[in-house]
Order: structure tokens, then sequence, then C-alpha cells
């Protein structure tokens, strides 16, 4: 396989466990997929969100399933006033997004620690 095929075929399953919100459909809950078997072995890299007004969204993250998995949220679009929440099952906790432009970007190192924060502008 040639470099470029490579880089194609990393975009195109990048691209996969991309999930994109808009909450102004009246999504205002999720668990994100971390590849456990409740997930069917699916999980998410990314998620992007767009607010619509009056619908904030609460994302729950459950642990990981291998060490140094990651997850971004990015909170892309602002409709209003309304917020994104980031709720881990263990590890750093309580990330709320008050604004477009905001992000979290989630490591996880196992069930002691949990999910460390490796960056981001939530408080």
């Amino acid at each position: 396989m040639s470099a470029n095929n490579w880089f194609v075929t990393e975009k195109r399953a990048h691209a996969q466990r991309t999930k994109q919100f808009t909450t102004s459909d009246g999504v205002i809950t999720y668990t994100a997929k971390t590849g456990r078997n409740a997930d069917s072995l699916n999980l998410d890299r990314v998620i992007r969100v767009t607010t619509g007004s009056t619908y904030s969204l609460t994302i729950t993250v459950p642990d990981g399933v291998y060490y140094g998995q990651r997850l971004l949220v990015l909170f892309e679009v602002e409709g209003g006033t309304e917020t994104v929440d980031v709720s881990t099952t263990t590890g750093d906790d309580a990330t709320q997004m008050t604004a477009a432009g905001g992000y979290w970007n989630g490591e996880w190192h196992g069930a002691t620690i949990g999910w460390a924060t490796i960056s981001g502008s939530a408080t």
C-alpha cells in the first residue's frame, strides 16, 4: 500500500468514527460508544455538537476498552445559551462547555485512573 492510500484509508476510518449531533433535532442526551460489547464493539473518536435554541446536550462517557484510547468532543455551533456537559463514568468528570469553540480531549488510562483530560477549554 502506498503512503497516499494509507492516509486516504485512515481519513475514511476516522470519518466513520465521528458522530455529529444537532440538538435542535431533539437529541439532549448521548452515551458515547467506547467499543464495549454494549456498543456492538463500535466506538466514537470525535463527537461534534451543534446546539439549537433551548436544547443543551449531556454526553456520558463510559469506561474505555484499551489504554490510550482517546475521545474528542467539539462544541462547534451554539444556537443560543445552551451547554454541552461531558460526564465520565471513571476519571476526570464534570466538564461543561458553555460556548461554541469549546472542546474536551480525553484519554483512557485504565480502571484505576479512568478518563484523563489531555486538553480542553471546558470548565
